[in-house]
């Protein structure tokens, strides 16, 4: 089965960018200069520094720029990108040039080769400005549909017919963002932007229902040339694909790399994994489940207060209009109910 997975597959590591959700876009330099020296070495197209235009506060890689990527990544050979988030254009009072001149300041096309866009795939019309913005400056432009999995049959034919009209995307991801997808939802995604649209199609997985590898995997199997994974699987909410385990299953991995691989993670991310908890769990998968934001859950369950139970039964108190964008005011409130 895996033999009709094309060999142009291309892999994107974006460990420090949604792992930082869990450490605050900080990690240890001795962390970073291990995870440079064991990307060099593996069939990772490319990797994620961070997210761009957030306020210094949020943490290190929150607000990468290109001095910042000619500091911690001087010895990477592989191409690298950064992720923003075109809320923080869109919902800007300043016309979008300016906002993206504001966003991604101190970035400029060298180490950083190219710019993943976040957004709602209800907001893909908007976003042409932004992506035409930043293939004027040099950049290539990766657009990530967020929550696309809650879209219904004509709300997808619509993005489909607006990336046809947006002419400076190179790869357009399909995200699964709650976690909520099964591989048959995957491919039929993939499969209707497949062969309909000039730029690649990319996967990004995270394993609220334990999905994320095998999801990646029929991705790939439906065409997508560009599949996500971290380290560990670190990443918010429930995390994402592993690396480690998804590199020897779509690559021709040397069994020296894959110990080398596998000997990084036991080193650096296992004792994050038993500091901060992420992985699949029952609250995660209801979640998935429920297309509910994986913050709520990752939130929750911080400090190890709450059991399963509680946190699903609270989880089970958010009104449909109040899953899917996550809420500090909401999490205060759910925070605050009885421990029963």
């Amino acid at each position: 089965m895996l033999n009709i997975i094309p060999d142009e597959v291309n892999f994107l590591d974006c460990t420090l960018r949604d792992g930082g959700y869990y450490t605050g876009w900080d990690f240890a330099p001795e962390l970073v200069s291990d995870y440079v020296a064991t990307i060099n070495i593996l069939p990772v197209r490319m990797v994620e520094l961070g997210l761009a235009g957030k306020p210094e506060s949020h943490g290190y890689f929150a607000s990468v720029t290109s001095s910042k990527a000619e500091q911690v990544a001087a010895g990477l050979l592989v191409k690298a990108c950064v992720m923003i988030d075109a809320k923080d254009a869109l919902a800007s009072e300043l016309p979008i040039p300016l906002a993206m001149i504001r966003l991604t300041e101190g970035l400029v096309p060298g180490h950083i080769t190219t710019v993943r866009v976040a957004a709602h795939y209800s907001s893909l019309a908007a976003c042409r400005n932004i992506c035409a913005e930043l293939s004027h400056r040099g950049f290539r432009v990766f657009l990530n549909l967020m929550q696309i999995d809650a879209a219904n049959a004509a709300e997808i034919e619509m993005c489909v017919k607006e990336v046809k009209q947006i002419d400076t995307i190179d790869v357009l991801y399909i995200a699964d963002s709650f976690g909520s997808m099964k591989p048959t939802r995957v491919q039929e995604l993939i499969g209707r932007f497949a062969g309909r649209i000039e730029p690649d199609i990319g996967f990004h997985g995270h394993d609220n229902r334990g999905y994320a590898l095998v999801n990646s995997v029929a991705a790939a199997m439906a065409g997508a040339t560009w599949i996500d994974c971290t380290m560990g699987g670190m990443g918010r909410g429930a995390g994402n694909t592993a690396s480690e385990q998804l590199l020897p299953i779509l690559t021709r991995l040397e069994p020296s790399k894959e110990r080398a691989l596998i000997e990084h993670v036991l080193r650096h991310f296992d004792p994050l994994r038993k500091r901060y908890g992420w992985g699949s769990s029952a609250a995660y998968q209801f979640a998935g489940s429920n297309f509910i934001h994986p913050s709520y859950v990752q939130k929750l369950r911080e400090g190890r207060a709450l059991s399963e139970a509680a946190i699903i039964r609270r989880l089970s108190d958010l009104r449909a209009d109040e899953r899917m964008s996550f809420a500090n005011e909401k999490l205060s409130a759910l925070m605050a109910q009885d421990i029963a």
